[in-house]
């Protein structure tokens, strides 16, 4: 198996903290499934969503700690890192401004989720505002999101200010239904996306994680998954790229 090289910027492998992994087990049986299909580094993203999950940064770092500390010296496992999936309401929007969150590994961009049918009517200034910060907002799953359904101009308004977005691989093979997958093709085919993930909750998920990896190389090659499970998180996360040479 070639050395793995991919970098998934959304996942749920912290255990027994949201709807993810529901034990360390599963948590490493998930990790490795994502080795096995060539990710080098994985970031947790359990939910930041008061009310349902309501997890703050303080226990997030401690759960991932002792994860981390857990698995240490198990082979075929990925470089593991510690983000947040922050879902954009009041209250988590005034955790990031006050520096509460858990932005991406190099601090320059902070994953956000959003309600499935509507947006923020101060999106485009809140997003705007994480910009002037330094932050880049990261949009999870926007082919899930109702309002950009056969209107991707939407999206394409929330990049113009400075967002990027990000692609839950799942969805081009119809985890989240027909009108998902249609979104992600759709918005895939105009280039709309920074990077992909695999939002994997559980092992199972690797499953299709795996199937949507070669739905993109089928359609679109190999260039095109280098540069969403590559090229785009190492941008995100301020790292150097330079896309391997092959022979």
């Amino acid at each position: 198996m070639p050395s793995p090289r991919f970098i998934d910027l959304h996942c749920h492998y912290l255990p027994a903290i949201d709807d993810g992994a529901r034990d360390l087990a599963e948590s490493r049986a998930l990790l490795e499934g994502l080795y096995g299909l060539g990710f080098e580094c994985v970031v947790a993203t359990p939910h930041m969503r008061p009310g349902l999950f309501d997890n703050e940064a303080p226990r997030l770092r401690e759960v991932f700690e002792q994860t981390r500390s857990q698995l240490t010296g198990a082979p075929q496992l990925p470089r593991l890192c510690l983000g947040a999936e922050h879902y954009f309401d009041d209250v988590v929007f005034g955790r990031i401004l006050s520096n509460q969150a858990l932005p991406y590994p190099g601090g320059r961009a902070i994953l956000l989720e959003f309600y499935e049918i509507d947006f923020p009517h101060t999106i485009d200034h809140r997003l705007a505002d994480l910009k002037r910060r330094g932050l880049t907002p990261v949009i999870a799953h926007p082919e899930r999101y109702r309002p950009l359904w056969g209107h991707p101009d939407v999206l394409e308004r929330l990049l113009d200010v400075g967002a990027a977005a990000l692609l839950d691989t799942a969805a081009l093979v119809g985890k989240y239904g027909r009108q998902s997958r249609k979104a992600a093709e759709e918005l895939l085919d105009l280039g709309l996306y920074r990077a992909a993930c695999s939002d994997a909750h559980r092992p199972d998920d690797v499953r299709e994680v795996a199937r949507g990896m070669e739905w993109i190389v089928k359609n679109y090659g190999d260039a095109e998954l280098e540069d969403l499970f590559v090229e785009g998180p190492r941008t995100l996360l301020g790292e150097p790229t330079a896309t391997p040479v092959t022979s």
